[in-house]
Order: C-alpha cells, then structure tokens, then sequence
C-alpha cells in the first residue's frame, strides 16, 4: 500500500511539475499581449493575380473597367491610352508568365492562412500604434521581381506571391537570384517581410546614418519591431538565419563583438569597409561557418539588451529614439568572449 501512495505521490509531483514548466513556457514570451476580440483586426486579401490571369483579353480594356475601383493601386493609369492596354495585353500574354502563374495557384490554392497571420500581425500593429490605418491587402503576380515582393503605400500593401513559391523553385536561378537569399522564398517569411517594410516606412534609416554602429542599431530596432507585431514567430525566421546560423551566433556572440571593438569597426562610415557585416551574402567575410549581416544579428541583440533595462520605455519610444550611441550606452551590452 505505501509503495502504491509513493508512485501514486511522484507521478502527481511530475504531473504538477510539468503544469508548471508549461505554465513557464507559455508565458516566458514578455511579447505576448492580451488584445480584446472587438479590437482584433480581420484582413482579407484582394487577389488581383487571379483577377487579371483569368481576364478576357479579347475585351480587355471593358474587363479592366470593371475591375478598375477595386484594384485601383494595379489600375490607377488612363485606361484609354492604347500603349497601356497593349503592354498589359503583352504581359498577360507571357507563356512564361502563365507557368510562373500555374505554380502560384498550386502553392496558394487560397489564402486562408495568410489572412490569419497577417490579421494577427496588423492586430499588434494597431495595439501599439493605434493611430495607424490597417492598409487593404492585395496579392499579386509580379513575374519574379525579388525587388519589389511586398510594396506598402499606408493605405494599401500588395504582396508578390509568386516571390515565395518556395526555395526549390526551378525559375529563381533564372533571374539570378542567389541560392542563400532562396531559402527565405516561401510563406513562412511573408508576414515577416511585411512587417520590416512597415516599420521602415514608419521610421526610415536617418540618412545621415552611416557608421556601422548607427546600421546595426537600426537593423536591431527593426528585428524588435517585428518582435511585439509578431511574438509567435520564430527568430530565425524574423532574421531569415537557419537553426544552425542562430546557433552559430548565440555561440559566437562575444567573439563577434570583440571583433569589432578591437579593430574599430562601430564608428566607421566607409560603406565599402563594412558592407561585409551588413549586407546580404552566403557568409560574413572574415568569420567561419558564419551566418550573412551580423552586425544586424548584434544590433538586435544590444536593442534587447536596452529594453530589459527601460522596462518602461515602449515600441514606438524605441522607434523614436535615432542616438545609436545612446542605446549602446544605456543597453549596457557586454557578452563574454568564448
């Protein structure tokens, strides 16, 4: 009977142990808010891709008309000028285009899953930034532009659908875009992509800006943006690194640092002296096995670092805050050296 109550004792204490560990678990992200139902925002997205592949161009000009009030962000121009109507006709036309087209209607069959996390995305959006209006949301074909997958105009945001069919995607090499920059062409970095492109239109790189410090700062301000908007979403994916390249960094983090102090790298404004730290590539120059932009992966981490210690400070406070040295100061940053 006693060995009974003792097994029955332990497998209560590792039941009320696991509650606890999971009660910790799901509360440990300090992102996480409670955002009433009647101020949730709801986004629908608009597929224009759908609209003007399907569009009878026999009648195009008529079949644009109806479409026009819409998609007016796609359709704003003089639709009675006849070199338009043409060069839309040609470009509808592409064979090429209608097999890019064939492979988005397979990835994206609907939307559903995309309205949801961008409705969560904008809902944490409006909860810090009240004041700002939820654009409407548009999908779109933009024939493998890698430049221009999310466009954001306040008002309204369209995104490139064809600019995340996935990292194996045959047609990407086809226009030249680098292997390291395919990883992040899939679904899971649109809602991410979006949310960098707000917050810097919301509060752009001063342009005066030029040391590595004041880029780093600002990389990491724009990370921890994306950090209130979207608390479930991973790290990883909010950098675009891969587990191994988040690892690489976590256990990297004071020898980076001393890196740059010791060769004096955070007030220099000479872009060719530092673009190795800031820009995209497969690795970061001077560093094995190394993650791309780690200057951005270490603003992040000084930002961080800066709002543990200003608990009281908000996002927007954070956003407005352009002394990069400022921020350094008062993070009190100091990771040790392996």
């Amino acid at each position: 009977m006693y060995f009974i109550r003792k097994i029955s004792f332990l497998i209560l204490t590792v039941l009320i142990g696991t509650a606890i560990i999971s009660c910790k678990n799901k509360n440990s992200n300090h992102f996480a808010v409670n955002i009433p139902e009647d101020k949730k925002v709801s986004i629908t997205i608009h597929r224009y891709e759908k609209v003007l592949m399907n569009i009878n161009t026999n009648n195009l000009k008529n079949e644009l008309l109806k479409y026009k009030s819409e998609y007016k962000i796609f359709l704003d121009g003089n639709l009675d000028d006849s070199l338009k109507i043409l060069q839309l006709y040609n470009f509808i036309s592409d064979p090429n285009l209608h097999e890019i087209y064939d492979e988005l209607i397979k990835v994206y069959p609907d939307v559903s899953g995309l309205e949801k996390k961008l409705s969560d995305a904008f809902t944490h959006l409006k909860y810090y930034f009240p004041e700002k209006q939820t654009p409407k949301v548009y999908s779109y074909i933009s024939f493998l532009d890698f430049d221009n997958r999310i466009i954001y105009l306040d008002t309204v945001m369209a995104i490139a659908l064809d600019m995340y069919l996935g990292k194996d995607y045959k047609l990407y090499p086809s226009v030249k875009i680098p292997l390291y920059v395919t990883l992040r062409l899939d679904s899971n970095y649109i809602t991410t992509d979006c949310m960098k492109n707000i917050a810097a239109k919301m509060f752009p790189l001063d342009l005066n800006s030029k040391t590595l410090l004041e880029n780093m700062i600002y990389q990491g301000k724009i990370l921890y943006f994306t950090d209130a908007m979207l608390p479930d979403v991973a790290a990883g994916i909010k950098i675009g690194y891969t587990a191994a390249q988040m690892d690489w960094c976590t256990k990297n983090e004071g020898n980076m640092w001393a890196f740059f102090i010791q060769n004096k790298l955070l007030y220099v404004n000479d872009y060719y002296k530092i673009r190795s730290f800031i820009s995209e590539a497969p690795s970061t120059k001077g560093f094995i096995n190394s993650p791309p932009r780690i200057a951005e992966w270490i603003g992040w981490q000084i930002v961080k670092s800066y709002m543990e210690n200003h608990k009281n400070m908000t996002i927007k406070d954070l956003m407005n805050e352009i002394d990069a040295q400022k921020i350094l100061n008062d993070s009190k940053y100091k990771p040790k050296k392996n």
